[in-house]
């Protein structure tokens, strides 16, 4: 999965324009974000020039000063998320930051989420200083 921004996205009229434009291409839009101007998309870094394209004869933009994020599968480790409240607190804030959760292993404290890795470095960083 990536995670686009595209500078000119402003109404749900978009939304859906560049949702139709991209499955027609066998692209599949998993989530558009209004308020970040972000798509996240079923597709490659490497597909990039293509979603481009397709979008640039819509006269929509990817915002080229915003690199392109992958979106992977991690596992945040720790015993802090064994405590109830620091659980509850951990993922309020995953919830605020729209880092989706996919799983849990409750036997070794470890949380499973799909994000980029700049995301995931934050989220151990918070879960660290709680």
């Amino acid at each position: 999965m990536i995670k686009i921004i595209v500078t000119n996205m402003s109404c749900g009229h978009c939304q859906i324009k560049i949702t139709a434009e991209l499955e027609e291409n066998n692209f599949k839009v998993i989530k558009i974000d209004m308020n970040k101007n972000s798509v996240l998309l079923d597709a490659k870094s490497s597909d990039i020039n293509k979603i481009k394209r397709i979008l640039d004869n819509i006269n929509y933009v990817v915002d080229d000063q915003n690199p392109i994020m992958d979106i992977v599968e991690f596992t945040v480790w720790n015993a802090k998320l064994d405590d109830e409240k620091n659980y509850d607190l951990f993922t309020d804030y995953l919830i605020n930051r729209n880092i989706k959760v996919v799983g849990f292993n409750n036997d070794n404290f470890g949380v499973i989420i799909l994000c980029t890795e700049i995301e995931f470095d934050e989220a151990v960083r918070y879960i660290s200083e709680l």
